[in-house]
């Protein structure tokens, strides 16, 4: 019995390697050519995360509200958001030509990009989506464009520099995430190595950090030692304070709910959400502002005149809306995912560029299948003795309703700050706002009780192999898409 279990260990310690070196040989060269090939602009909202990143070189750790005059009507407006260099912010658009209805880099716009010369007064500029996030997911990034600077680099240089210090920084915690694992390493490299996530890691964009954070979090709640749980904790609060609505993940460490320390679990959860709900209510008194839109009459579900025009957000008027007929805090969000579940599921496994480059559907059935893999290798896979609820009923019906109360929140959210006033749909839901949400399905399937037990590399395979094959396809893509004309 001995040797047997000294033969699994070994088993298990050589997976945890080949995993490992899967990761940083699958992700190391698709981020790196992601940040090449990508034309500076086309990840969501890069300029304006760069403008977050690079407001942190002047202290600005929080954003600020201003009034200032409407650019175009000379009337008084709000705005919120940092003083920023201003080459670097103008730099962060990039230069292109739209040549069949796409953004293709010709030789003049990249030359132009390259030869745009510094300018280093500072410009107030207003980013009211990402002025509200907590800043540490941004620190790489800052860090980049500050040595940059110091090397009196040009605009373009310093933010390829930001670009890959945000990449080193997510193959960093992606690889700590999969060394500290105990259980579920497949599960988190089908998440590290998903198309949307490496060409997210390839930009100024925070959210591949911040998923190689919770891929973090959850790692360390596989250990169930109170300091493992601890890091997770501190992790997940950090991913949080860019991330409010995912609140309820904190419930996740209350696992398992027979184990002895319960209570000690809750106090630590209720201790861990006071930053969280502390940075809210900043940001709700001096950063956050209705989101300006284009003029619009209000959707039908508007209880007024709806010949007025709108032409900013209201979360006051749409809480009112759902507050007015509670059942539409359960239909609206059903209604939308019926609408558009297929668009979802597409955007989670990558629709990338700025949602206009599509892969093929039988590639992203394959991420489908490589996903469902890992899941069912939580089942046949060892776990370790500690690892394993006493009640895995009980545990998989909770993870499972935070799963689903965390989307349905992320949605709500969704309905109040960014949707126009009255419609009967959730706007700027993106299926990649589901993949922080998938590291945790590890915990969602109980282990196999019987003797047969799988080696963990088993069902990390086809990520693997999906992994290697996106080491070429990834950048044909992009180079296709915005150099081929």
């Amino acid at each position: 019995m001995h040797s047997l279990k000294r033969s699994d260990v070994m088993k298990n310690n050589l997976s945890k390697f080949i995993i490992l070196a899967a990761f940083i040989l699958g992700a190391f060269p698709v981020g790196t050519m992601t940040a090449l090939l990508t034309p500076l602009g086309q990840s969501p909202d890069e300029p304006a995360h760069v403008a977050r990143a690079a407001g942190l070189l002047r202290g600005a750790v929080l954003g600020v509200r201003k009034t200032l005059a409407d650019e175009k009507t000379g009337a008084p407006v709000q705005k919120t958001g940092v003083e920023v260099d201003n080459g670097l912010f103008r730099a962060s658009f990039g230069a292109y030509t739209e040549i069949e209805n796409r953004p293709v880099v010709t030789e003049q716009d990249f030359l132009a990009t390259r030869a745009q010369l510094p300018d280093h007064k500072n410009f107030f500029v207003n980013i009211p989506n990402t002025a509200a996030y907590f800043p540490v997911a941004y620190t790489p990034a800052t860090l980049g464009m500050a040595i940059g600077l110091m090397l009196k680099l040009s605009p373009f240089s310093c933010l390829m520099l930001a670009r890959f210090f945000m990449l080193g920084a997510f193959l960093i915690l992606g690889f700590l995430a999969l060394w500290i694992a105990a259980f579920g390493e497949a599960v988190l490299l089908v998440v590290l190595l998903m198309p949307m996530t490496l060409f997210l890691a390839g930009t100024v964009n925070q959210d591949a950090v911040l998923i190689a954070l919770v891929c973090l979090a959850c790692a360390a709640l596989t250990r169930h030692s109170r300091g493992f749980r601890l890091l997770g904790l501190v992790v997940l609060v950090l991913f949080l304070g860019s991330k409010p609505p995912y609140i309820l993940l904190l419930g996740m460490f209350l696992l398992p709910l027979c184990k002895e320390g319960f209570w000690l679990r809750v106090r630590e959860i209720v201790i861990a959400c006071v930053p969280v709900l502390l940075w809210v209510v900043l940001i709700s008194l001096f950063v956050i502002i209705p989101f300006k839109k284009g003029m619009y009459h209000p959707g039908v579900l508007y209880p007024g005149d709806r010949n007025i025009w709108m032409n900013q957000t209201s979360p006051a008027i749409n809480l009112h809306i759902l507050l007015a007929k509670p059942s539409r805090f359960f239909t609206l969000p059903w209604h939308t995912i019926l609408l558009w579940h297929n668009q979802f599921l597409d955007q989670m496994v990558g629709v990338l560029g700025l949602l206009q480059i599509m892969l093929p559907q039988s590639y992203y059935m394959l991420w489908g299948g490589a996903l469902v893999s890992s899941l069912a290798g939580l089942v046949f896979c060892a776990r370790p003795e500690q690892g394993k609820p006493c009640k895995p009923l009980a545990d998989s019906l909770w993870v499972g309703f935070l799963l689903l109360s965390t989307y349905w929140l992320i949605m709500i959210s969704f309905y109040l700050s960014w949707t126009n006033v009255g419609l009967d749909i959730i706007d700027g839901m993106q299926g990649r706002y589901s993949l922080p949400l998938l590291p945790f399905l590890m915990f969602l399937f109980p282990s196999w009780r019987g003797r047969f037990q799988l080696p963990p590399l088993l069902p990390a395979l086809p990520a693997i192999m999906l992994g290697v094959y996106d080491v070429g396809y990834i950048p044909m893509k992009l180079v296709c898409n915005y150099y081929l004309h």
